[in-house]
Parts: C-alpha cells; structure tokens; sequence
C-alpha cells in the first residue's frame, strides 16, 4: 500500500464482508491511507481480528455484525457511521453470498439466484439507499461495488452469482448517471484474488490449473492487489471517475 498514507485522511467509509479476504484487505488499507472505518460482516471474531489489526498499526476502525442483504443490519451500519462520525465518504459494498457450481437445469436454480441477489444486488442497494441522503447534505462521496469477470465471460454452472453481480454493474450505472449531479461517483471493481472460499473451490473442483491459465499474467491475485484500486477509487485522485467497471484480475476479463 506504499504510497497511500494519508490519501483519505478525514474520510469515513463502510466496509461489508471485511471479516477477511478482500473486504478486510480494503478495509485494512482504508485505515492505513487515514479513513475511521465501519467494518461488517457475520462472524465477531474475524471482525475483532481485523480492529486489531487496524488498531496495532494507529488506524482506527468499528465492528458490527452484520448480514449483507438485511435491511435493518444495513440501517444499523449508516447509523453507526453517523452517530459515530458524522458522515460516510466511502461505501464498499464488497460481501455477496455465494453459492457453488450449479447446472442450469438444476431445480434448485432460482432458489439459488433469489440468495444471492437478496445479498449482492439488494445488499448493495439497500447501503447505496441509506448512504444517499448523508453523501448529498454533505456535498459528495464515492460507493465501491463489486462485481466479478465471470458475469462478462457467462462461466458454465454460475449463473446465479453471474446474473446477480451484472446487475450489480447495472446499479452501478444507473446510480453514476442519477447521483452524479449530487457528486457522488459510483464504480464496480471486477476483482480476482485467493480468498479463503476461493480457494476451496478450486481445490473441491480440481481446476486450479484450468483457472489459472485463464490470468494472462500467470498468476492468481492475492486481496493486497485488489485494495490500492479500492483506495484511489475512494481518495479525491478518481474525482473524475465514475460509472466505470475496472477489473483487477491480471486481465482474465477485458473489456
């Protein structure tokens, strides 16, 4: 994270699915460039670690509980950031549940596709909603979705997590051009990195080697690649930038 110390100095931002992985890597960046962070996520204990870890290195971060897609959890967390901090800059909308490989003629495919659009899409939405009011009165502010290459490139068995992030790019749109005037900027990161669920998946379904030699820089990310793209997206250096998808994940995705 070299290079970001300070960049969101003042700046208060809202991390979902931070208990590890990804969520915690931007959230552990945020501290670091100087943002107070609400993490959230559904395990206390991966979240206590990650406060820790923030507060080992003099940043300064809260913890809540959370369940992505619950309106009163999402409530809870904006009025926390609020009654805390008095504003929210920053809105990473980044924990989706997912659910594994399935066939499309499989039984079970809406049952699966209602989960993971009530966590990723109304998940999103719910946060975007709540974040709106406090971002207009206070003048500005930037929301982080994100989405995943396998919603472009359609990957067999995974249209329920496929279809629930593409719509997730197109809230991501529809909010840039509605939000814009208000200056709040919205962008969907396409991220690629070994989380623990990652991981086992591509060890339960023996592709790793087939996953891989889809990266055409060779090697799967880790959550550190993913947060300085995450930081520049919420600093005022992306001041400009807005209704973009932006992948980083070594180019398996190119738009």
């Amino acid at each position: 994270m070299g290079g970001s110390e300070g960049r969101l100095a003042g700046k208060v931002a809202i991390v979902t699915g931070a208990g590890q992985g990804i969520g915690e890597a931007i959230a552990v960046g945020y501290a670091a460039a100087g943002a107070r962070v609400i993490v959230t996520g559904r395990t206390k204990s991966k979240l206590d670690a990650v406060i820790e870890k923030i507060a080992a290195a003099g940043g300064t971060a809260i913890g809540l509980e959370a369940l992505a897609g619950e309106r009163k959890h999402a409530e809870a967390t904006v009025a926390r950031a609020i009654s805390e901090w008095g504003r929210v800059d920053a809105l990473v909308n980044n924990a989706h549940t997912f659910t594994d490989y399935l066939p499309l003629d499989d039984p079970k495919m809406e049952e699966n596709c209602m989960v993971d659009f009530q966590s990723a899409f109304f998940g999103s939405l719910q946060l975007m909603q709540l974040c709106f009011p406090h971002m207009v009165a206070q003048g500005g502010g930037s929301i982080i979705n994100m989405g995943t290459g396998f919603s472009i490139r359609c990957e067999p068995g995974f249209l329920a997590y496929a279809a629930s992030k593409e719509a997730i790019r197109a809230l991501t749109k529809t909010a840039a051009r509605e939000w814009g005037k208000h200056k709040i900027r919205v962008n969907t990161i396409l991220p690629s990195a070994l989380t623990p669920k990652s991981i086992w998946y591509l060890e339960e379904s023996g592709t790793y080697d087939l996953e891989l030699a889809k990266v055409p820089m060779g090697r799967f990310g880790e959550p550190h690649d993913i947060a300085p793209t995450a930081i520049f997206l919420a600093s005022d250096d992306s001041d400009f930038v807005t209704g973009q998808t932006i992948g980083v994940e070594g180019g398996t995705t190119m738009l």
